[in-house]
């Protein structure tokens, strides 16, 4: 279990994630810093007076407290930037979290991640070139990580869920809240081969100013970073900017010329961030990946006709069954019309619409339709 001066280490104001790595280059543990005496503390941080009151007064370790008794009580893990089990990736940027909270049985410390951001108004097409690059990846047994948000972040976490390959969210807020909350499910789905991770204390709001912290840890956890759809001034554009920065590979899927959403990977490329990702050799050239399968590459984006096999339905709650036999009916649906027809409310249809994409039974369209696969 981590001790409380590193906890307390990331609540001195004034200290940032890249001062508190220099501090520990220099000190052997938190707890030595704060026992620093107060003159050198001034010869350290100068005028800075709340910095050095925080270091004396200590404040902040009834709040760390809290923090601690909430790990133990919820499993979760947290690691101090010089703990050995720190994921060493991140060890390599300039600005790696001081302490990072982790629940699942994953590894973050796993030979091969990929890092898989794009737009919460994802299209019909960048869902389906999401779910074709992981399954494609899954000959190099890598793990996939992103923001468990809307659109693509959702899907590329359900690809590999349904592709049997660990998954990572990385959280703009504390673990102890799911945002959005509609991927509660998606997020406990994740814990068993993959998990959760945060800087951020639990109570701390979701917020867009978090948004770039949030995505300079996906960037820094992975060796590859793919940007599947964005508009040129989202929040998906972020990451592989840091990558870029983080000596990271970054590869972008091209989209339709004048298509707002394909416009941010348009630029990445056209502007010499990223490579353009248009076949799977591509990955395995860029990487330097064996593909212990020995498969011909293949077009990542060709669409060819494949034969729908009858395989056996995996175990439903009722209400899922309910759903998946309204939708295997009628045919493509409107999540509305689900509700009205199966009689649910809005948080029971969404949970297990959710539940039933994991389990591979549908897929999710653009404008909230769903279908049978």
């Amino acid at each position: 279990m981590i001790d409380i001066y590193s906890l307390a280490l990331t609540q001195v104001r004034g200290i940032g994630p890249a001062i508190a790595k220099k501090l520990m280059e220099v000190y052997p543990s938190a707890e030595a810093f704060f026992n620093e005496s107060h003159s050198n503390l001034t010869e350290l941080f100068g005028k800075k007076d709340q910095t050095i009151s925080d270091i004396i007064n200590r404040p902040m370790l009834s709040r760390c407290e809290q923090e601690l008794e909430y790990m133990y009580k919820n499993n979760i893990n947290a690691y101090f930037i010089k703990d050995e089990a720190y994921p060493f990736r991140l060890k390599q940027i300039d600005s790696p979290p001081t302490c990072l909270f982790v629940k699942g049985e994953g590894d973050l410390n796993k030979k091969r991640i990929v890092s898989i951001v794009g737009s919460r108004q994802a299209s019909e097409y960048g869902k389906w070139a999401t779910a074709n690059i992981v399954r494609e990846l899954k000959a190099f047994d890598v793990c996939i990580i992103s923001g468990l948000a809307y659109g693509i972040d959702s899907v590329a976490h359900i690809s590999a869920l349904n592709e049997g390959l660990s998954t990572f969210g990385v959280l703009g807020h504390g673990l102890d809240k799911v945002y959005p909350a509609q991927n509660y499910p998606l997020a406990q789905n994740m814990l068993a081969n993959g998990g959760l991770v945060s800087e951020f204390f639990t109570k701390t709001a979701a917020s867009s100013y978090n948004v770039p912290q949030r995505n300079r840890i996906i960037a820094g956890l992975c060796d590859l970073c793919i940007v599947i759809e964005g508009g040129i001034k989202s929040g998906s554009m972020i990451t592989p900017r840091y990558a870029r920065d983080f000596n990271r590979e970054v590869l972008a899927v091209p989209g339709r010329i004048g298509d707002v959403f394909s416009e941010g990977c348009n630029h990445l490329i056209s502007s010499n961030i990223a490579g353009m990702l248009s076949n799977f050799a591509d990955i395995a050239s860029i990487m330097n990946w064996d593909n212990s399968k020995k498969e011909e590459p293949q077009n990542l984006f060709s669409q060819k006709e494949t034969k729908k096999e009858n395989k056996p339905l995996p175990e439903m709650s009722e209400t899922e069954r309910q759903i998946y036999e309204f939708i295997n009916k009628k045919g493509k649906t409107n999540i509305d019309d689900i509700i009205a027809e199966c009689s649910l409310d809005f948080a029971k249809t969404s949970i297990g619409l959710m539940n039933l994409e994991l389990k591979g039974c549908i897929i999710a369209l653009p404008g909230k339709h769903y279908e049978c696969c």
